[in-house]
Formats: C-alpha cells, sequence, structure tokens
C-alpha cells in the first residue's frame, strides 16, 4: 500500500481528526475508545480500554491514544469483533474504526463471507510494536510507581516506559505477549490514514500519520488540524526501528516454529489436554462468525472432549487465521494457540499460495470457487 504523504501532528489533534469523520459526514459512527472508570472511586484504570460507539462529535472529549496503542481493547474485544458484531460489519451505515493491523486483516477475511462492507468503512490504522498485557498485575511488582501519576505509555523492546504527571520516566521491564513478539505484519495492508509512535521518544508531544487514500487526504483537510511535514530524522529513525521489529519478529517466529516442529504429534496433543472449554477462544476469535456455536452447544451437552473440542476449533477457522493472538492471549490456561495457527499458515502459503487477510482479491482455499479450480486444473 503506498503512502502518500507523511506527516507530524500533535497528540492532543486526534480526537480532532475523529470528530471531522462525523462533522463532515464522512462516517456516520465511530468505534473510539474508552478506558475504565470505577464507579464507586471515579478512579481510572488506563490499562483496561474498551471500545465505544460515538455518533456524536461532542462525545469525543478525549482520546487514550497511548493506553490503546500499548494495551489494545481488553479481553476479547477487538475492534474488528466489535465491527462486526456490535455494529452489523458496517453493512447499511458508514463507520469509522482504529485498528491494528491484525484487525484489518480480519476485516478482509469477514469481507470475503459477506460479513462486513470495506465500501464503508474509514479506517485509521495502528502502527505499533506489539500488546502489553496484564501490566496492571505486573506493577504490582514493581516498585515506586503510583498508576494515578501515569500520563502517558510506550512499548519498548524489553518493557514499557511510562511518562509521570512530573514529567519523569520510568521503564519497567515487560513481555510483549508473545505473539505479538513474532509477527513480522506490523504494517497495515488497508487504510485511509495510520497513526504511530514508533520512532518518537515518550515525551513527544506529536504522533506520526501517515495517508493512504484520498478519503484520507480529504479527512486531514477538512479537519484543520495542524500538520508538519515529517522531518527526514524522524522519518529515518522511524523506518531503522519498524525494520529492527520486524526483523526481531521473523527470527523468533523461525526459532519458536522450529521448536514446535520438534515436538512429536503426543507432545501437541498432550498441551491440548490442558483445555477447560471455557470458550474464551471462540469468544475472542475476530474471524468467527457462525451465530450458534456447534462446539459451545457440545460443551453443553458434554458430548465432545476438550482435545476434540480444539482441533475441531482449529480446522473451523485455521485457513481464515489473521494471527492476531486473541486466543492465546485469552486463554486461562496458555494453550499455544497462536503458534499453532501459525505454523499451519506457514504451511498453507507453501502448498496454496494463500495468506489470509493479505487481500480481498485472495480466494480462500477451501471455498467452493477454489476447489473448483483444483478440480479443473487436474483434468486439464
Amino acid at each position: 500500500m503506498e503512502v502518500k504523504a507523511q506527516y507530524l501532528i500533535m497528540e492532543k489533534d486526534f480526537p480532532g481528526l475523529l470528530k471531522a469523520l462525523l462533522k463532515e459526514g464522512i462516517v456516520e459512527k465511530i468505534i473510539g475508545a474508552e478506558t475504565k472508570v470505577s464507579k464507586k472511586t471515579g478512579e481510572e484504570d488506563r490499562f483496561t480500554v474498551s471500545p465505544i460507539l460515538w455518533s456524536n462529535p461532542d462525545e469525543i472529549e478525549k482520546f487514550p491514544l497511548s493506553n490503546l496503542i500499548a494495551y489494545g481493547y481488553a479481553r476479547t474485544d477487538s475492534a474488528s469483533k466489535y465491527l462486526h458484531k456490535s455494529v452489523d460489519g458496517g453493512k447499511n451505515q458508514k463507520i469509522g474504526l482504529i485498528a491494528r493491523p491484525c484487525d484489518i486483516r480480519a476485516l478482509i477475511e469477514l469481507a470475503k463471507i459477506r460479513q462486513v462492507n470495506l465500501d464503508n468503512l474509514f479506517i485509521i490504522a495502528l502502527e505499533e510494536q506489539g500488546l502489553m498485557l496484564d501490566v496492571s498485575k505486573n506493577l504490582k511488582k514493581a516498585k515506586n510507581i503510583d498508576p494515578s501519576k501515569i500520563i502517558k505509555e510506550k512499548v519498548d523492546d524489553d518493557g514499557i516506559i511510562f511518562l509521570f504527571d512530573d514529567g519523569k520516566t520510568k521503564k519497567v521491564e515487560m513481555d510483549i505477549a508473545d505473539n505479538c513478539s513474532r509477527c513480522s505484519q506490523k504494517k497495515p495492508v488497508m487504510a485511509d490514514i495510520s497513526i504511530s509512535n514508533i520512532g518518537l521518544p515518550i515525551d513527544s508531544n506529536s504522533v506520526i500519520l501517515k495517508v493512504y487514500s484520498e478519503k484520507g487526504a480529504e479527512l486531514l483537510e477538512k479537519s484543520g488540524i495542524e500538520v508538519k511535514d515529517l522531518p527526514n530524522d524522524i522519518k529515518n529513525a522511524h523506518e531503522e526501528k519498524m525494520k529492527e521489529i520486524l526483523e526481531a519478529a521473523e527470527q523468533k517466529w523461525a526459532k519458536d516454529l522450529e521448536e514446535w516442529n520438534q515436538l512429536s504429534q503426543e507432545q501437541k496433543i498432550e498441551q491440548l489436554l490442558k483445555c477447560t472449554m471455557c470458550g474464551m477462544c471462540i469468544r475472542a476469535c475476530p474471524v468467527c462468525y457462525c451465530v450458534d456455536c456447534i462446539l459451545q452447544q457440545k460443551r453443553k451437552d458434554k458430548n465432545i472432549d476438550n482435545v476434540s473440542y480444539q482441533l475441531t476449533r482449529i480446522a473451523h477457522v485455521a485457513d481464515r487465521c489473521v494471527q492476531c493472538g486473541k486466543c492465546s492471549n485469552n486463554c486461562p490456561v496458555d494453550l499455544p494457540l497462536s503458534l499453532i495457527f501459525q505454523a499451519l499458515k506457514k504451511q498453507f502459503a507453501e502448498k496454496f499460495n494463500y495468506r489470509a487477510g493479505s487481500s480481498v482479491e485472495d480466494i480462500p482455499f477451501r471455498s467452493a470457487e477454489a476447489i473448483k479450480q483444483m478440480e479443473l486444473e487436474k483434468t486439464a
């Protein structure tokens, strides 16, 4: 996807872009974000971010941008799943959303099965390093950190950096989500604009904005926010850091996959025996679209075992899996689900030249059309 222009904008002006989307009638609704606030104490939990639907620009007072980049939506929520399940896939109304690259790949797969109308979407992509999980829990082990004093966060190679209200910063060692650490698909395959903080220091007041479409350029012009051409030094720092992140991810992917492939079938199945059939992987999956889940029903009826439960689910969604890692991130017993899907992804690419979420033009290899083509090739 070609970048038409690159700018610096003030982070505080990001809500202005969202307001303009609604004011100018570019979209009818926006899937935004809000942090959790305790009803009892009024205290903000900045580590828990949930999607919220906005239709009135006056509803958009602020936006937890650094939070969303660092933590993503909480638990099973994602932009793509929220669009599909709560806004009917944008089939009959124009929707704006802030999406991670894996969300965008999910939208492409959902569009192939007519669950999402891509023409009705305005996509703001996030170019990011990866998600940090269970930060609130992990911070309890850290010393001299008052979460109420944190005003900004940024994911780093081996942890997370916090900016406090007194201007000081502190880095806490934490691991990026396992799936994110080996994901080299961190650039959006489809978007109108993108936002990134990669290559910028945490105390920067700016974020990098890239324009990919005419709609994106139109929004920037109509919003009236101040933009500055991206300086070469920041552009170079951004590109070099992105290259470094992607190379490290590819190396970890190769290492983890090699270790996985060295396991026997018995050892792999043994790991699935830990499954409790809780259904979190199903609820979190952005490309699961069944209205009634037969697996959940079989579990309720107690006529399926945990290994069959997982193997059936894997067989059901493997060719649509977009490597978001939501299943692994939400699994209470840490099944290596994302690694299983990544191993299958490699095989699908080699055998069928198919990579889920890469393009709306790609024909799923299990579709009737693809099977018909394969049959024709056999008889040719």
